[in-house]
């Protein structure tokens, strides 16, 4: 015989709907997770294109754009992306301005090991010469992260710790207009440090599998739930 338990139906009622929600939640960010990976192969497979021809006010049809440039790095003003993890290990993303003929261009020039301490700043040195470049555009999805408070390298400014790829942030320390997205160097270009990058982080075989247990999870409550109603209650 059903046995009515209010607080245990409260218990069912409110978690359940929970429950099926981060279920769906889960499936939905597989789906963007296949097609962010779908728009990364489409233009992984396109020719890049000259700086120049870039329409900077189409956010999302730039996204893993390839582009190509021409232009000289300002080696005397250079970020880090502070923690950044590459094979477990703690390091800087190194963040350069490129002038180019088009304007200026914050390079992402890929992952350096942190040094002995956080007072040590790695060697970052850049050629000076007039170079091409070949990298892929990238726009940033969601909210910029802070993890920290900027700081400088002791008494000199440059290199310049930060903790997030604020676009904003980075052309006012540079006093100069900067274009609208970074771009990350491609194998082969003068200037590249280490590859540590990829268009997903989690894959959408992983969100699946989340969405998995979070059903499974709503299926025992609901078995768990009639299992204690039907109970016979105890004399």
């Amino acid at each position: 015989m059903f046995h009515f338990n209010w607080k245990l139906t409260l218990f069912t009622v409110l978690l359940l709907p929970l429950l099926v929600y981060l279920g769906l939640w889960q499936l939905e960010r597989e789906q963007e997770k296949r097609d962010t990976q779908i728009g990364f192969d489409a233009k992984a497979a396109e020719q890049p294109r000259p700086l120049a021809d870039i329409d900077w006010g189409a956010t999302e049809d730039n996204a893993w754009r390839r582009i190509q440039a021409v232009g000289r790095y300002d080696a005397d003003r250079q970020f880090l992306l502070d923690n950044r993890i590459n094979q477990s290990r703690v390091g800087y993303e190194v963040i350069t301005p490129f002038q180019t003929d088009s304007g200026l261009l914050l390079v992402n020039r890929g992952w350096v090991a942190q040094g002995v301490d956080r007072q040590t700043l790695p060697d970052v040195a850049v050629t000076r010469d007039e170079v091409r470049i070949q990298g892929t555009i990238y726009v940033p999805g969601g909210d910029i992260m802070v993890l920290g408070q900027e700081e400088p390298a002791g008494q000199n400014p440059w290199p310049r710790v930060v903790q997030s790829l604020d676009v904003k942030q980075m052309s006012a320390l540079l006093n100069e207009t900067v274009l609208p997205f970074s771009v990350r160097l491609e194998s082969g270009s003068p200037g590249l440090q280490q590859l540590n990058w990829q268009p997903i982080t989690l894959s959408p075989e992983t969100h699946r599998a989340y969405a998995v247990q979070w059903f499974f999870m709503a299926v025992v409550l609901i078995i768990l739930y009639l299992i204690f109603s039907f109970r016979r209650p105890e004399n």
